[in-house]
């Protein structure tokens, strides 16, 4: 008896502790049907407000690192000049999502940090990273990146552009994705 009531008391006191990334993986699951293969629609935003296609490209996003990272695989004919590759990850520790981006013109790694807000759209910007793209005239850009999820077979992306450290943005750049393969 003596010894059933020292294992209770002893299992009273031992604290469970969340597995390894537990956090991490659950808002990545947020995430989950970002996951696929998609036939991606981009737009450039005109001087006149309106959105004109540049073209369709496919591109593959897919999980890594066990569930903890999503990587967008950049497209083989992208419709951009640049190849753009990039992975978002959420870090647990400072409860926000981080996302780096890496091209193959200018050499650049950008940082986007940002969280969901109240809409449902995730929203990440470069502002606090400091990684803003330098103009050739000493101006510099930051960038906004939101990602909207319609549903398991669609979702936006779209990135807004500032010279202002985020007091005003304007739309730069619009890709719709459609799961590949499947009558949205």
């Amino acid at each position: 008896m003596l010894l059933a009531l020292a294992l209770a008391t002893t299992l009273n006191t031992i604290q469970v502790t969340p597995a390894p990334g537990a956090e991490a993986r659950e808002e990545m699951s947020r995430l989950a049907s970002l996951a696929g293969s998609w036939m991606a629609t981009i737009e450039i935003m005109q001087p006149d407000g309106g959105w004109e296609t540049a073209g369709e490209e496919m591109v593959e996003i897919r999980y890594m690192l066990g569930g903890l990272a999503l990587r967008e695989d950049p497209a083989e004919h992208p419709v951009n000049p640049f190849r753009l590759e990039s992975t978002i990850q959420y870090d647990q520790n400072r409860d926000l999502y981080r996302l780096a981006a890496m091209d193959d013109t200018w050499g650049n790694m950008d940082i986007y940090e940002g969280e969901w807000n109240e809409d449902g759209t995730l929203v990440l910007t470069n502002l606090r990273s400091g990684t803003s793209f330098e103009n050739p005239d000493g101006t510099s850009l930051s960038f906004r990146l939101t990602t909207r999820i319609d549903g398991p077979n669609s979702n936006v992306f779209q990135i807004d552009m500032t010279a202002d450290n985020g007091e005003t943005w304007r739309p730069y750049q619009r890709i719709s994705r459609a799961r590949y393969g499947i009558d949205n």
